[in-house]
């Protein structure tokens, strides 16, 4: 309650106990009936308030920890597969063949951001900054699928060491905002439930 609303209250049982001083007093059965009326719309009102507010709370952490486990997963699969590294080799072979094109292709499949995309429509349950930064990283990491994917730009023609510049430069900074993303949640000491 705010100020306001203690003053109103402080008045309103002044005013009940000026009724209740006389001896007979006609408003007492609409008094009680209001305040049994005000005492359960209060006693049903918070509960109802409390339990939505804590299944909020639930639904919030179980977005984030499924959006960080994927990206976490993601990180895992480029770090264990070595497309970074891959990528700087083909680069240094453009520095010494700079006439050539490559092509770097890897077949990634239409459901790597599965549970990204299913829980899009809830990411404002999360902190702002939190939320920019999962989807700058997805935004990032679909600009490279779409340029390695078997379909892709530099999968299909072929790409010059400025293109695969590019696509390195935009690589290197999906995986770093992944690491603060994953970093930060799982060093994050968790706060009690409540």
């Amino acid at each position: 309650m705010d100020t306001q609303q203690l003053l109103e209250a402080a008045q309103t049982i002044d005013i009940l106990r000026s009724m209740f001083s006389d001896e007979k007093n006609e408003w007492l059965p609409v008094i009680a009936a209001i305040g049994g009326a005000f005492v359960g719309g209060v006693s049903t009102f918070f509960p109802s308030f409390l339990l939505e507010k804590r299944k909020s709370k639930l639904e919030k952490r179980s977005v984030e920890i499924a959006i960080v486990s994927e990206i976490s997963a993601l990180l895992e699969v480029i770090e264990r597969r070595e497309y970074v590294h891959d990528l700087k080799e083909e680069i240094d072979y453009l520095k010494k063949n700079p006439d050539k094109k490559v092509q770097f292709a890897v077949k990634v499949p239409a459901h790597y951001s599965q549970v990204y995309q299913q829980h899009i429509s809830k990411i404002g349950l999360l902190h702002p900054e939190l939320s920019a930064r999962i989807i700058r990283f997805h935004q990032l990491i679909d600009s490279v699928v779409q340029d390695i994917s078997t379909d892709g730009v530099v999968a299909d023609a072929g790409g010059d060491l400025k293109a695969l510049g590019e696509l390195l430069t935009i690589f290197e900074s999906a995986v770093t905002v992944g690491r603060e993303i994953v970093g930060e949640k799982v060093q994050q000491p968790r706060r009690a439930e409540g």
